[in-house]
Order: structure tokens, then sequence, then C-alpha cells
């Protein structure tokens, strides 16, 4: 009997947003699928309102949309789609490079390297930086303060951290140390990709699935209700395909779009690397030949023809040649196909006929004197210069195996280093700041359109720099004077204070109202008659590590 296919002619299978949908000939029916489906359509144009009318009003020619004019002509989607990138998502979008993946796959290995490897440990360990609770990071919402209404900013304040703690835990942040091995990552690859998962009526963020950044297009979609940004997955892939809007996708890329760049962090440490690789390889290929002899051997051929001359030499060179090879990735030495380096010289024995013998003797071995490490050492800083890691971090001899507890005469390099780090944590951090205002917006649709709102939704993460705590505790150290100066500072009747305590704390010290609120609650239970025992565990429980 014929097997039949029960999907076909009676249903269709459509992928919309990450979800497989069975569709019969006259209804969609109520699927799980649709109901996700459809609730996700009215979250889709968060945030893109904005960006579209802005779209509408340009009338000039963007730089992405100029680099892919010369293509050919564009469809109005596409061509949306790059005004857009040139207005608002300024990000490299790796589908659109066709040598990505062959990088990719270079890069990765090259990452496999140790001085490339400790390199990336070392800046991944300065930027992710755990506290005793296991979170890298947490919500600053110290510029939200102002800008919330009395009556619900204590609410909201709460929703945020509550949110981002549940976002966290979503990513599985708080079991291990993924967060570190994905900032790793992204040093490496140059981008990081995740789906945003929702529960059924997509009021609740429930989950992270990470993402091939390489098979995902941005466009925008026109319909009935406006314009939408999505994502297209596989699309060349009939079987993989997914639609997915932008509300369910996180993309963050070390490089920027339109503009020549290098698509990650650890492509600018090839060139440095492969050089010092070279040089090192010359020295140890120079301390190896120079640790045999080199031999010439004279072979009398007699009356042969040069074509049975020729045949003897091979056959000689094929008997008595050294078959050297380095491996540049295991550093293994490699002789006459053994991995073993046995005796540096050989017996060789020849028979004589007639008087003729071949003749063998030693060649000196002049040449240029290569175990200086000059050389070596240049092009060591070189790849320590383009790594942005300050000298200290390399060399022990020069102070990188001390801490020292002052800022005092604070290295510039280090300074530098620091505004690098800050600067690649600040593409990171969408990872979390983007479900989390997408979460808020939920929770408080009225927030969708507040755009002060999302641009001071920050991260503030875990500082381990001894440098910029050192700073920071020093440059306190003087607000404090400042402060106290200003109280002194009386109204006109010479008995009442000018400035106001709290705001001056405020202002100069950048303490948040929920620290100010926990300073009260403390010295409140200290007034209650609270051992200096108990007050100090509660300080220590609820003692924020990131500052």
């Amino acid at each position: 009997m014929k097997k039949t296919n029960p999907f076909r002619d009676t249903e269709e299978l459509i992928t919309e947003s990450g979800f497989i949908q069975k569709v019969n000939n006259t209804s969609l029916g109520n699927s799980i699928g649709n109901s996700i489906s459809s609730a996700l359509k009215k979250i889709a144009s968060l945030g893109l309102k904005y960006d579209d009318m802005v779209v509408k009003q340009s009338k000039s020619v963007g730089a992405t949309e100029a680099a892919f004019a010369v293509d050919g002509p564009m469809t109005p989607n596409m061509a949306y789609a790059l005004q857009m990138a040139d207005i608002g998502n300024k990000k490299y979008i790796s589908f659109f490079d066709k040598e990505y993946l062959n990088r990719r796959e270079f890069l990765r290995k090259f990452a496999m390297n140790g001085e490339i490897e400790f390199i990336l440990d070392t800046l991944a360990d300065e930027s992710i930086v755990y506290d005793m609770k296991n979170f890298f990071c947490s919500p600053d919402t110290s510029n939200l303060e102002g800008m919330i209404r009395d009556e619900k900013r204590e609410e909201m304040i709460n929703a945020i951290h509550d949110n981002f703690k549940k976002i966290y835990v979503h990513f599985h942040f708080n079991d291990d140390i993924s967060a570190w091995q994905y900032y790793k990552q992204f040093l490496i690859d140059g981008f990081l990709a995740f789906e945003i998962i929702y529960n059924e009526k997509a009021t609740k963020i429930i989950g992270f699935k990470e993402l091939d950044s390489t098979s995902l297009r941005p466009d925008i979609e026109q319909g009935s209700d406006g314009i939408k940004k999505i994502w297209w997955q596989y699309e060349n892939n009939p079987r993989l395909k997914r639609k997915l809007y932008d509300s369910q996708v996180i993309y963050i890329s070390y490089a920027k779009s339109a503009y020549k760049n290098r698509i990650s962090y650890t492509e600018r440490l090839v060139r440095s690397f492969n050089l010092l690789r070279i040089m090192e390889n010359t020295r140890v290929i120079w301390s190896i030949m120079n640790s045999t002899f080199r031999l010439k051997m004279v072979v009398p051929i007699g009356s042969k023809s040069p074509q049975k001359a020729k045949e003897s030499l091979a056959e000689l060179m094929a008997i008595y040649k050294e078959d050297i090879h380095l491996d540049y990735d295991s550093g293994e030495l490699i002789v006459n196909g053994r991995s073993s380096v046995g005796q540096f010289y050989k017996n060789y024995m020849f028979p004589s006929k007639n008087g003729e013998q071949t003749e063998i003797e030693t060649i000196s071995g002049d040449g240029p004197d290569l175990s200086s490490t000059d050389g070596l050492k240049y092009y060591a800083d070189k790849l320590k210069k383009d790594s942005k890691l300050p000298e200290s971090r390399f060399n022990s001899d020069s102070g990188g195996g001390q801490v020292y507890i002052s800022a005092e005469g604070m290295d510039r390099e280090e300074v530098r280093f620091q505004r690098f780090v800050n600067r690649l944590r600040s593409i990171f951090q969408e990872i979390l700041q983007k479900p989390l205002w997408i979460q808020m917006t939920l929770d408080y649709p009225e927030l969708a359109t507040d755009e002060l709102f999302k641009a001071n939704l920050g991260i503030r993460y875990v500082k381990d720099n001894v440098f910029e705590r050192m700073r920071e505790k020093e440059v306190m150290q003087k607000e404090m004077e400042l402060i106290m100066t200003l109280k002194d500072v009386m109204e006109d009747d010479g008995a009442t204070a000018f400035f106001s305590t709290e705001w001056l704390v405020q202002k100069y010290l950048g303490m948040s109202r929920d620290e100010l609120k926990e300073n009260k609650k403390y010295k409140d239970d200290k007034k209650a008659g609270g051992s200096d025992e108990e007050n100090a565990k509660k300080s220590l429980d609820a003692f924020d590590y990131s500052r």
C-alpha cells in the first residue's frame, strides 16, 4: 500500500516568530503558536515609531544605503532597512559579510594560542567581575530618580531590580561563569545573538536562546498595523527559515556598519602575533640547525650517463637526508618522522672500487647569529601594545605581580585601559539592558514611548580595577571636604543652612535614593538599639558590591 503524507494537501507549515504553526485550508485555528505570534506582533514595534518618523523625514542618502546601492536596485523594504541602519541601529551585520564564516573559524582557532588566550582571559577577567552573589552587574537607576512620579517611584524602581534579577536568572548567569564565557566569545567572534523567549501571552520574558549571528538578516515588514522591524533566520533554507520580530532578538557587534573596521577585538592581534611567531621560529630553527653538523658529500659517478648520475644522487639524498619539521601550533619538533630528537650526528660508510670513493667533509656554520632576543622582544612588545593591556599585566618585573593601594601618580596607561574596558562593556551590556527595557514596557506600557526612560536605564558593572577604585575613593574624599564646606554656608539670617545635606550628598557623592534610604534604615536600627554585630551583618548582606 502506498504511504501518504497526512499533512499534504490538507495543511501547510508556516514558520513565524520562531513558532511552527499548523494551518489548515479553512481556518488558522487556536493553536498556542498562533496566540504567541499574535501577542508578539503587538510589541513588535517597540521603540520604532520615532525612528520611523526620522526615516520618512530624511532627504539624504546614508553611508550604509550608498554602500549597497552599487549592487543594483533594491526593494522598498531593503531601502527602508538600510536607512534605518544609518539612523538608528549602526551595528555591523555578519550576514552581509560573505567572508565572515571563514574569518570566524580562523579567529576561533587563532584564539587557542597561549599568548592570545592569556590576553583574552586577562581582558575578560577585568571586564566581568563577580560579586559574592555571582552577579557581575546590576541595574543603575540613579538617573531615573528625578524622572518618576513620587507615587510610583518606589514601585517602579523595585520592578526594575526584580525584573533584572529574573532576566539574569533566565540567562543562567547566576549558575556558572557563562557571562564571562560569552564576553570572551564576543571578543573573539565580534558578534553575539540571542532570542528572547516569552510566555504564551507575551507578557513575561521566560528565557533566552543563543543564535548564530550569521543566520540573521535584518528587514522590515509593512502591514496595516504599521511598520515592524524583523529578522529573517536561515532564509535560504526552507526547513530552518524563521521570521523573528526585533523584540525577540538581541544582537550586538564589535564593529560599526558601513565602516571598514576589524570585526572583533581578536582580529587586531593577528598581525603582531604572526610576526612574533615567525621571529620565535627562526630562533628555534637556527638553534636546531646549529646543533647538528653540516656535511658535504662528493659522490663519484664514473662514466655514468647524466640521467644515471642523477638517479644515483637522488637515491643517496633520500637515504642520508635529515627531515626536520616544527609544528607551529603544538611547538613539537619532528625529526625523520619521530617526535623525539635522537643523536645529532650520523655514521656514514661507503664501499670503494678502483680507488674511487665518496668524500665527506664538515662545513662550518658561518652565518647570522640569531641567538640575540632583541628582535624577539620588539615584536613581543608590539603584541602587548596592540592588545591595549597595560605593560604591567605581562611583566612581573615592572610591578605586574603587585597591587598598589593608592591611585596617586596613576599610570596614564591604566586610565586608557579602563576607558577601553568601559567601551567594551557598553556594547556587551545590551544583552541585559534590552530585555530589561522590554519587560518594563510590558509591565508599564506608558514607558514604551518614553525615550528618556530608555536612555537613562543603565547597567552598573562590578568593579575590580584597583586603580579606578582608589581614584574614586580619593575623589570621594575631596567631595566630602566640599560638602562640609558648603554645609557651613548660611542663609541671610545667619542661623539656617543654605544647602540641604541630603541634596549635597546626592549631587556630590552620587548616592541614589535607594542608598540614602538604606543608610537611613541603618541609622534607625542603631537608634533602636541594634548591636554593632547585628548592624554589621545587615550591612554586609545588603552591600552593593558593584560600587
